[in-house]
């Protein structure tokens, strides 16, 4: 027995089910060139910043590897390929890919955050698992104290400071409150930039 429900219209209410997890979903499946991969993906990474931040005060229980999974798993859940802890030049603690096995690869780190030289230390481990054909990758501090937004505009303006790892320009804005991006060169010949984001998962 069928339901009478036309197959095209089934995929329609499934497909906005889907779009409705993730309104970035039709540019992420359409994008044909990195950037627009990148930037359908870091809208799915920002609406997962907000849920974990909206569950902080269960979430917050959670070492590195626990949050860097749940980052995962929502990313997953959300139209994306998402993997913690895969190796790729050493363990990452995410792979973000294209669902549709696209080329491109979106390598993150993730750290409890403990300051500048922590983080610093998170990028240089997230430039050395990139092989230099990655646009852009993120590092990611979670913070179990209160003040996030005020300690990512301290590590902002400690970055374009010190510029380590050999950054270039200044950072730049992004679009998710309390981010900013850093280019980097990388032993390939090539620059990776970093995006630094934070979470706010306080006790």
């Amino acid at each position: 027995m069928t339901s009478g429900v036309a197959p095209d219209r089934s995929l329609e209410a499934w497909f906005g089910v889907l779009k409705a997890q993730n309104p970035d979903l039709e540019t992420l499946l359409s994008a044909e060139t990195e950037p627009e991969f990148l930037a359908a993906a870091e809208g799915v990474i920002e609406r997962a910043i907000r849920t974990i931040e909206s569950g902080a005060k269960e979430y917050s229980k959670l070492g590195e590897r626990g949050l860097s999974k749940l980052l995962a798993d929502l990313l997953n859940h959300s139209g994306l390929q998402a993997t913690a802890e895969r190796d790729n030049n050493g363990h990452v603690d995410v792979v973000v890919e294209h669902v549709l096995g696209r080329r491109w690869k979106y390598l993150g780190e993730c750290k409890i955050h403990d300051g500048y030289q922590h983080h610093v230390d998170g990028c240089a481990q997230l430039l050395g698992y990139c092989t230099g054909r990655e646009q852009r990758a993120f590092c990611m501090d979670f913070f179990k104290k209160a003040g996030a937004f005020e300690k990512m505009r301290k590590l902002r303006v400690d970055v374009d400071a010190k510029r380590p790892l050999a950054q270039g320009a200044a950072s730049a804005d992004h679009s998710i409150a309390g981010a900013f991006v850093t280019s980097h060169p990388h032993p390939s010949g090539l620059d990776v930039e970093i995006l630094h984001l934070g979470c706010s998962v306080p006790k």
